[in-house]
């Protein structure tokens, strides 16, 4: 049976609430009673991946309805087996029980990882599994089958309300967006660059006893000094030009810096007064 073959009134909707899918859709297919509209397809739904199953369904839009069996993942324990597919589904949160004021099912929220366990990635698949609640699992009641529950009712749907699929590494690369941690560089401090001695220059000299830098040229009084004993060296004199001259007065060789014999004598003698 498919969708097609479903006689539903115009403006149908499917919607139901969780008391309603345990009362009215498991209980009743547990029990092998009828169901008035057999709306709900049976399937293996741990042999498909989740993006499979809208296609496999009589009736949903953003949510499909299944009921499917489940099996032990050991022969001897009571841990169902949930590898689906190229992936797996990992259970999530806290078991929410159906019916007042005893429960009558038992509600497990799901997500579905690709790839293998336990380095799957995790998709925005979400099954919510509806089983039935007060029943013996135990292997000896089933005769060490493999068979844990022979119907539960599963809705899937996906939280971005559309088909994604997700590939495994044998396939192609997984399509999911990537973590990129910021790259830390390590950190060097910078040196303190220090003049050297070389890079001042030889006409500047600093004095110990003054921060201020005095700049020697060549018009210093030390070189003014220098230049004076230069030319005293030269041997030449204003006066030793007239030396020799008979037509010249002795007392006109004489500068005003140089005394006469004569006044050399007079300053030595004494005055009548």
């Amino acid at each position: 049976m498919n969708c097609g073959d479903l006689e539903l009134p115009p403006g149908f909707r499917f919607h139901p609430t969780d008391d309603e899918l345990v009362m009215h859709y498991l209980c009743r297919k547990c029990a092998s009673q009828t169901i008035s509209v057999p709306i709900i397809a049976e399937i293996d739904l741990y042999k498909f991946d989740p993006w499979q199953l809208p296609d496999m369904a009589l009736y949903g839009e953003k949510e499909w309805y299944f009921f499917s069996p489940r099996d032990r993942k050991y022969p001897n324990g009571s841990r169902p087996n949930r590898a689906a597919g190229t992936g797996y589904w990992k259970a999530t949160g806290a078991d929410k029980p159906i019916g007042k004021p005893k429960p009558v099912g038992i509600k497990k929220a799901l997500v579905f990882y690709a790839g293998k366990a336990p380095r799957g990635v995790k998709t925005n698949w979400i099954m919510h599994e509806y089983r039935l609640a007060n029943v013996d699992r135990s292997a000896g009641k089933r005769n060490n089958n493999l068979r844990l529950d022979d119907w539960v009712l599963c809705r899937i749907y996906n939280k971005k309300g559309t088909l994604e699929k997700h590939y495994t590494a044998d396939n192609q690369s997984f399509d999911m967006d990537v973590e990129m941690k910021p790259k830390i560089t390590e950190y060097t401090p910078a040196l303190a660059v220090h003049p050297s001695s070389t890079s001042v220059p030889h006409e500047i000299h600093f004095d110990t006893s003054e921060s201020v830098p005095t700049l020697h040229t060549d018009s210093s009084p030390e070189q003014e000094v220098q230049g004076d004993s230069k030319n005293d060296d030269c041997g030449f004199s204003y006066v030793d030009a007239f030396q020799n001259d008979d037509f010249t007065p002795q007392s006109q060789c004489y500068s005003d810096y140089q005394l006469s014999p004569l006044q050399d004598m007079f300053m030595y003698t004494s005055k009548p007064f």
